[in-house]
C-alpha cells in the first residue's frame, strides 16, 4: 500500500482504541503516516490492576516511524481541549474514527463538512450496525460479510457510504481473522480510491435505513455456551468469540474457554454437554449434533490442544460440560 509519487498528498488524523483500530492504523501508516492520533486513556487490567495502554497507543509507541506523530489520550475526545487545539492547529483532509469506543460529537464530528469523519466498519452497511458486526455475522452463520467506509453521522453507523467491499467467510475464519481481513480490504480499497479520485470528486451514497440490522455489543451472558443449542449454533459462537474473550463453559467446576472446535458428523449421543473421547480430540454432545474440541484454555492455565487438556484432567467418558 505504498503511495505513488503522483498521488495527491492527502493528510489524515486517526482516532481509535481497540485491536481493529490498531490494525487499520498499521495499514494506513504503511501507505502514509498520520498527522496526529487520538486514543482512549490507559486502563487498569489484569490481576495486579496495572495501567494498560490501548492497542492503538501500543502500536504508535512501538513503531519508530511514528515517534514524531503527536499522540493524545483523551477520555472524551470531542470535549478535550488538547484534541480541539490539535484539530484547529493541524487541520487535515480526513479524520478516521475507527473502533474508538467513544461518542464523537461536534466539533470533531464535522457533520456539515463535505467529508467530515470517516469510519472503517467491518460489515456491509446498513447491515450489522453496532459494536460487534463481525461477531454477530459469525453467530448468525453467514457465508459473506464486508467492509464499509462511510461518513460519520449523529445516529450510529447511519452516515452516507463512500465505498464498500464484500468478504467471503471461510470455514476456518474466526473473529480475529475476519477482522484482520476487513481491515486490510478496507484500507486497500480506500488507498486505491483516493489514488484515482480527487477529494473534490468523492461521492457519498445514502444508506437505506429500511434495510438496517443491528449488531449490539456481546454481553457476558452470551459468552457462555448453552450445550442444548445445536452444534452449528455453538460453533458459530466459538468462532465469533475467538480469540477474545472466548466462548466458555465449565469442567470439573472450573471455567474452560473453547477457542477452536469443529463439527462432528457422528450422531449426537448422550446428554447435552456430555464428553466422549474422539480420534482428533474430545467430542461434546449438543442439542443437535456433536462438536470436536480442538483448542482450549482452562482457567489459570495456558492455551493447549483439547487432546492434551482431556488427558491432563483425566476426564472419564460421560462427564459433562455445563
Amino acid at each position: 500500500m505504498r503511495e505513488t509519487s503522483d498521488e495527491p498528498r492527502l493528510s489524515y488524523a486517526f482516532l481509535g482504541t481497540g485491536q481493529f483500530a490498531a490494525r487499520c492504523l498499521e495499514l494506513l501508516s504503511s501507505w502514509r503516516l498520520p498527522s496526529w492520533v487520538v486514543t482512549s486513556p490507559a486502563k487498569p487490567a489484569g490481576r495486579g490492576g496495572a495501567s494498560t495502554p490501548t492497542p492503538v497507543e501500543r502500536f504508535v509507541r512501538g513503531v519508530g516511524a511514528l515517534s514524531g506523530v503527536p499522540l493524545i489520550a483523551a477520555a472524551d475526545a470531542s470535549g478535550d481541549a488538547a484534541v480541539i487545539e490539535r484539530m484547529k492547529g493541524s487541520p487535515v483532509d480526513v479524520t478516521f474514527v475507527t473502533d474508538f469506543g467513544q461518542l464523537v460529537r461536534e466539533p470533531l464530528l464535522a457533520w456539515e463538512d463535505r467529508i467530515g469523519c470517516l469510519n472503517i466498519h467491518p460489515s456491509m452497511l446498513p447491515l450489522y450496525r453496532g459494536a460487534a458486526p463481525v461477531q454477530r455475522v459469525l453467530m448468525d452463520g453467514l457465508a459473506e460479510t464486508g467492509v464499509t467506509i462511510f461518513k460519520l453521522a449523529r445516529a450510529m453507523d447511519s452516515g452516507p457510504i463512500l465505498l464498500q467491499r464484500k468478504l467471503a467467510i471461510g470455514p476456518g475464519d474466526d473473529a480475529g481473522s475476519l477482522l484482520d481481513r476487513a481491515a486490510y480490504e478496507g484500507v486497500r480499497a480506500f488507498v486505491e480510491y483516493v489514488s484515482s479520485v480527487s477529494a473534490e470528486e468523492w461521492r457519498f451514497s445514502p444508506q437505506d435505513g429500511s434495510l438496517a440490522t443491528t449488531a449490539p455489543k456481546i454481553t457476558r451472558e452470551e459468552e457462555r455456551i448453552d450445550w442444548t443449542a445445536s452444534a452449528r449454533e455453538i460453533l458459530g459462537k466459538i468462532r465469533a468469540l475467538s480469540p477474545k474473550p472466548g466462548a466458555w463453559t465449565t469442567a470439573k467446576g472450573r471455567r474452560l474457554r473453547i477457542l477452536q472446535a469443529g463439527e462432528c458428523r457422528a450422531v449426537s449421543v448422550g446428554l447435552a454437554g456430555e464428553l466422549t473421547p474422539g480420534s482428533e480430540g474430545p467430542l461434546v454432545a449438543s442439542g443437535a449434533g456433536s462438536i470436536c474440541l480442538k483448542t482450549v484454555q482452562m482457567e489459570g492455565k495456558k492455551i493447549q490442544s483439547a487432546a492434551d487438556w482431556w488427558n491432563g484432567i483425566r476426564a472419564a467418558a460421560g462427564e459433562c460440560l455445563v
